[in-house]
């Protein structure tokens, strides 16, 4: 008798453990489907975090361009600034009738005469 005793604790320790063992199939079905759509929304995170990066990768691109530009556009301006230095120098120097260094409105006034009066009133380039 005490064999049947056995039988039915083992039965019952049997029937435990199905019960047991079905909630945690269940509980691993919901885990899974909380760390997919978890992995859904970090996928779609990091699709929207690229286009970000690409589009500032292009901006930084754009701004390198624009820079070089910029720099290219300086380099000419002070060519033709330092040009224009030399032209006046020397047409103070020309203006300078005394050469004191400064051009003053009677001087002025005579290079002026001077080169209206002349056979080639128009400046050379």
């Amino acid at each position: 008798m005490a064999f049947k005793k056995s039988t039915s604790k083992a039965k019952s320790a049997k029937a435990a453990a199905e019960t047991v063992e079905a909630p945690a199939a269940v509980a691993s079905e919901d885990c899974c489907a909380k760390c997919d759509s978890k992995i859904a929304d970090l996928d779609k995170k990091v699709a929207d975090l690229e286009k970000k990066l690409k589009g500032l990768l292009e901006g930084i691109e754009a701004a390198s361009k624009l820079k070089s530009e910029l720099d290219e556009a300086k380099l000419k301006l002070s060519s033709e600034v330092s040009e224009l230095k030399e032209k006046a120098k020397s047409w103070k120097e020309k203006a300078d009738v005394n050469n004191d260094g400064k051009v003053d409105f009677e001087e002025v006034y005579a290079y002026i005469w001077r080169r209206m009066r002349s056979r080639n009133s128009s400046p050379r380039k």
